[in-house]
């Protein structure tokens, strides 16, 4: 036993106070009326029995009662956990920490870790209690706290391996919530192929939690397994012609491996497109590249494999979702004459290789005859006033999750166009300001917001020059009291230069100045192209979806719904052609877990999309943990058991002895009442007895 505040046993000191009383009692004489004592002689009284204690169940109720005080304020506990009586001789918390990661499938690696927890089974004693704990990249608690090996047996019949990569930080985290509701001492086995990539490159820094007993199971041979594996695919996700543009380059990568010549296909729907030849170095990185080919029209399932298969097949292949598609239809409309902004917006354009974009110039005159819900985007350029008709065209085509990019001009302030597009303008145009190239200059941006899906991508391509752009004549905007409005880009005087408002599903973005030559020298700037790009894509809804993800990942399946489709079920089939998505979750917008390597299918109504899911290719690396990092798997034993571990207030919390001995000093404090009840009585009636007056001579 210890204890959290020692100091307070000073108090059970106080036990020398009954004592000290108990030993000095005084004698109770009866007192006797005399005439004279001056003939008598003072004799001391000696008497043996005063030295010797009396009324001893009196004296033990108080010495018990402050014992007991000081324990109790002095909060005990057992850092072993609760005693024997409480919770069994050599009673433990068994745990097994099952390694179910992507390279558990080789050889008989599996078998031999089953094997080795049902010995722990095997082992569980009616006073234990047994849990399996399985961890990849993250950890997963099988089934509470039992004795029932039957029951622990029929848990570990049900797990297999999965595609995850290995997590030694995960199984630790798994000890360490067991910790935390277990009062007993914990009992590891530690069952693992112990996978290098698994110390997640910093070995050093992982720690095992202490616990009673900790043993380690290595299910795999000492020396590394090669392996190949196709690591990664560089693809388009999205074609707009009947042939796949350019080459479709693979990485492939060799682990452990000696140099050798591999064959690799790439597949299209199922069927053999092309076959290639690599040589891969030794341990290296090789470049798989094929020729541009036909793509069939709607998704499609890609894939490149490798021909002969190793000990590891589920990192043989790599696959991809490809789509060919009609172009995004994109409205320009723009007033006759106006061909300037047009110039640029094609030129931009052309400038993009199998370019998404198929534009379509008219005046607002005559876009009244074409339905606004064939296009993906509507550019309104330098327009002051559109048909009325044409203004709820545009408002229909936001609630579809369509986009609008208004761009200013000579014609600008608009009031009139504001007041019919009032209810999605972003800002209010307050004055137009025109500047000389000989005086006052400004700079296009002073700031922009990075992390915004427009400008992300645009550091590779010379974002930093955005600060170069100089603009000779802007609109003053103000966003105060539009909701949904955010200023995306300023100029150097921190006016507005860029305003988005979301709008239903859609987007409208309102730039304060043109995108021609005249206003500004935007098109003279390198960045000009990328950012026509960036914007069209963003306005658009143009998706940017990757060709595939790394298992594991997590995909809010929002990103997929369309403007309008709230609330429609959901329809998830997993690689293995089971649904994914429970029904419970199916009518709201949740998130899917890609914990399979293959392809689901997601769908919502008419709209379907395809995600590729590829193991992480840190799990393709079966280089064994070196022999020291192995010691790190060594924890400091703790063989007091789970109070050590989680410290002494936590210990003292669970068990929680204090208040038993108050209760069992408050008994001891009763018994004491009733003990001295009679010797308070007595002394109360001599006290009476000496307060009365007596007369000379009378005899009491």
């Amino acid at each position: 036993m210890q204890f959290l505040s020692p100091w307070f046993l000073l108090g059970a000191c106080a036990v020398a106070v009954p004592l000290w009383v108990h030993l000095i009692r005084s004698e109770e004489a009866q007192r006797i009326a005399f005439s004279s004592l001056m003939f008598l002689r003072k004799v001391p009284l000696k008497s043996a029995s005063r030295q010797k204690l009396k009324h001893l169940a009196l004296l033990a109720a108080r010495t018990a009662l402050l014992v007991l005080l000081a324990m109790a304020f002095a909060r005990p506990f057992f850092p072993g956990g609760a005693p024997s009586l409480l919770t069994g001789s050599g009673s433990r918390h068994r745990v097994i920490l099952l390694d179910t990661s992507l390279s558990m499938q080789i050889g008989d690696r599996w078998q031999r870790a089953t094997q080795a927890a049902g010995e722990v089974i095997d082992d569980v004693s009616e006073n234990d209690v047994g849990q399996i704990v399985t961890f990849s990249s993250d950890f997963e608690i099988q089934n509470l706290a039992t004795a029932d090996r039957a029951a622990l047996r029929a848990t570990l019949a049900g797990l297999q391996p999965t595609a995850g990569t290995t997590s030694y930080e995960h199984a630790f985290r798994a000890i360490e919530r067991i910790q935390e509701d277990s009062g007993r001492a914990l009992a590891v086995t530690f069952i693992s192929d112990l996978q290098k990539s698994g110390a997640g490159g910093n070995a050093q820094g992982l720690s095992v939690p202490p616990v009673a007993d900790f043993k380690v199971v290595d299910v795999a041979s000492a020396a590394a397994t090669p392996n190949f594996a196709v690591s990664d695919v560089r693809v388009r996700p999205l074609v707009f012609g009947s042939r796949y543009p350019e080459r479709l380059v693979a990485q492939v990568r060799g682990f452990g491996t000696e140099a050798a010549t591999r064959d690799f296909t790439l597949s299209v729907t199922g069927k053999v497109i092309q076959r290639k030849t690599v040589t891969v170095p030794a341990s290296g990185v090789a470049l798989v590249s094929f020729d541009p080919f036909d793509v069939p029209q709607g998704i499609n399932r890609g894939e490149v494999r490798a021909s002969t298969a190793d000990e590891l097949p589920a990192d043989d292949v790599f696959q991809f979702s490809l789509e060919r598609r009609e172009p995004f239809r994109v409205l320009f409309l723009r007033n006759t004459g106006d061909e300037g902004e047009l110039f640029y917006f094609r030129s931009a354009l052309a400038a993009e290789a199998n370019s998404p974009w198929q534009l379509e110039v008219r005046t607002p005159g005559d876009a009244t005859t074409h339905p606004l819900n064939q296009y993906a985007l509507v550019i309104l350029s330098n327009i002051p006033r559109i048909p009325n008709e044409l203004a709820d065209g545009l408002r229909a085509l936001l609630q579809r999750g369509g986009g609008i990019i208004i761009t200013a001009g000579n014609r600008f302030p608009a009031p009139e166009l504001e007041q019919q597009l009032a209810a999605f303008w972003p800002a209010h145009a307050t004055q137009k300001r025109l500047l000389t190239r000989d005086a006052e200059r400004l700079i296009l941006l002073g700031e922009y917001e990075r992390s915004h899906a427009i400008f992300r991508d645009l550091e590779d391509a010379g974002g930093e020059s955005l600060r170069a752009v100089q603009a000779y004549g802007y609109l003053s905007l103000q966003t105060e009291g539009i909701p949904e409005s955010k200023v995306l880009m300023r100029f150097a005087n921190a006016d507005p230069a860029l305003v988005e408002r979301q709008y239903e599903g859609g987007r409208v973005l309102l730039l304060a100045t043109a995108l021609d030559n005249i206003w500004n020298d935007f098109p003279l700037h390198p960045v000009f192209i990328p950012f026509v790009h960036q914007m069209m894509r963003y306005a658009g809804g143009y998706p940017a979806d990757p060709p595939a993800y790394r298992i594991p990942s997590t995909l809010s399946l929002q990103q997929f719904a369309r403007a309008g489709q709230a609330g429609q079920a959901w329809d998830a089939i997993g690689p293995d052609g089971k649904r994914v998505v429970a029904f419970a979750q199916e009518n709201r917008a949740d998130f899917l877990l890609l914990r399979q390597p293959g392809f689901y299918e997601i769908t919502q109504r008419t709209e379907k999309h395809l995600i590729a899911a590829n193991i992480d290719p840190s799990e393709s690396d079966l280089q064994p943990l070196p022999e020291e990092d192995r010691k790190l798997l060594t924890p400091a034993t703790d063989t007091q058991g789970p109070a050590a571990v989680t410290g002494a207030p936590e210990s003292e919390k669970k068990q929680s002895f204090w208040w038993i001995l108050m209760v069992m000093a408050l008994a001891a404090a009763l018994i004491e009442m009733v003990l001295a009840f009679p010797f308070l009585t007595k002394q109360r009636v001599l006290a009476n007895i000496e307060s009365q007056p007596t007369m000379e001579g009378e005899e009491i």
